[in-house]
């Protein structure tokens, strides 16, 4: 009898237990309710912003919640499952409300306010967080496309017929020489180190000769590589509403061709890859490196970029297929750019990235694997890019990330460029000078 009784008063406090556990699982995934309040940086007298487009984006399943700032600058989220999120916020001003909010006139027409936040960790105790949003820089030049995902291994080109696109989104002839192209470098996880920031993204101010403190993070990008436009300073001009196409290899990859070995290479499937022979620039590191690369097919029709800086072991301007490089395209002169200086990153790699100035950069990009598990870390500041976009088909899939267009006036397309590649880009079967 005893015996009978203890195994019921164990089966019932195991029960309760399990109770209890499960309680605990279903009060973890119960749906809270948190705020966001967004306000203009100090240059703005920290100004609460209103109307502003908040955006969080869960980590680890890519769900995604939009919700505009109210008139005291709060946004709202309601029934949210907790989890770590990304946010980031997006303010588009034309100059009539900045006058009215701020008091004075600006130069521009339309004004452009972003803010961010990465790993963001919701739950039901969760304080509301503050958005600082900060001015951005608009530049008359701008990417408008990347095909960095390539196509088929098999039955397309693979990596070769990686492409990106620039262009004039001014009204005005914009010349093209001199312009720098880089490829941006920073953690391609999420993971926190004793070498990083708390979103993963390395902390720059702890790599070997570092002396600028916290500002290494804030002020500056790392380039593995820069490619720098050649000319006289008025030999490429860009008209008003077009743009330049830079490939990694100039040919038409639709077609069979001759490697740099001498053997034959078959295209199986044409209509997975591109005809890039008629690119303005490509990539040719054989001279430069001194050792040609077997699929670094020169044309000699199409004129090659000069290579600024190179830091990887890369043999050609080859674009991370996962999307875990940023993008930007950069004006400054022969001088400022050896003034540059290279350092490892924080993990002490041996690798040398060159500390490019935000203040450099005209429009920069940055792309990610994808919106959850495989988050790729942040590079550019917030009022360069607020976002970051991807290739929802993955690699291999002969897509690519385009800007939307806004407007047409007077014939002359006009892309989206609020500097926040969330918003600003979708995805469409690569396309180079073609719009979404």
């Amino acid at each position: 009898m005893k015996k009978s009784f203890l195994i019921t008063i164990t089966l019932l406090f195991a029960i309760l237990i399990q109770s209890c556990s499960n309680n605990d699982e279903n009060e973890a995934l119960k749906p809270v309710n948190f705020s966001i309040n967004v306000k203009y940086d100090e240059t703005f007298n920290n100004v609460i912003t209103q109307n502003s487009d908040v955006t969080i984006v869960n980590n680890e399943t890519g769900n995604k919640y939009t919700v505009k700032s109210d008139v005291n600058g709060v946004a709202q989220f309601n029934q949210i499952i907790p989890g770590v999120y990304s946010v980031s916020a997006t303010k588009v001003m034309q100059s009539a409300e900045f006058t009215e909010t701020f008091g004075y006139t600006p130069t521009e027409a339309e004004i452009n306010f972003n803010g961010s936040e990465s790993s963001l960790t919701v739950t039901s105790t969760t304080a509301p967080i503050n958005i600082v949003m900060k001015t951005s820089k608009v530049g008359d030049f701008v990417i408008k496309q990347i095909h960095y995902g390539g196509s088929d291994t098999q039955k397309g080109a693979s990596i070769r017929d990686q492409f990106i696109e620039i262009y004039n989104n001014s009204n005005t002839v914009q010349y093209a020489d001199g312009l720098y192209f880089a490829q941006l470098y920073g953690s391609f996880a999420t993971t926190v180190y004793a070498y990083t920031l708390a979103n993963g993204q390395y902390d720059w101010s702890k790599s070997e000769g570092m002396t600028i403190g916290s500002s290494a993070n804030t002020d500056y990008v790392y380039a593995s590589n820069i490619f720098k436009i050649p000319g006289n300073g008025t030999q490429y001009p860009v008209q008003p509403g077009k743009s330049i196409v830079i490939a990694q290899n100039a040919i038409n990859h639709k077609s069979n061709y001759t490697d740099n070995n001498g053997k034959s290479v078959s295209i199986l499937s044409p209509e997975l890859t591109l005809d890039l022979s008629t690119a303005d620039f490509e990539s040719f590191l054989g001279t430069y490196l001194g050792d040609t690369y077997l699929y670094d097919i020169q044309n000699p029709a199409v004129p090659d970029l000069d290579i600024a800086y190179w830091g990887n072991k890369n043999k050609d301007m080859i674009l991370d297929t996962n999307g875990r490089y940023g993008y930007a395209i950069l004006k400054m002169s022969a001088t400022e750019l050896a003034s540059l200086k290279s350092y490892k990153n924080p993990k002490g790699d041996a690798t040398l990235y060159l500390q490019v100035p935000n203040t450099v950069i005209i429009d920069g990009v940055d792309t990610t694997k994808d919106l959850g598990s495989n988050y790729i870390p942040k590079k550019l500041a917030t009022q360069i890019d607020g976002g970051t976009t991807y290739l929802p088909s993955g690699a291999f899939s002969s897509k690519s990330v385009i800007r939307k267009t806004k407007t047409t006036i007077a014939g002359r397309i006009v892309l989206q460029d609020t500097n926040n590649s969330s918003n600003d880009f979708v995805e469409i079967t690569a396309n180079p000078r073609g719009f979404n």
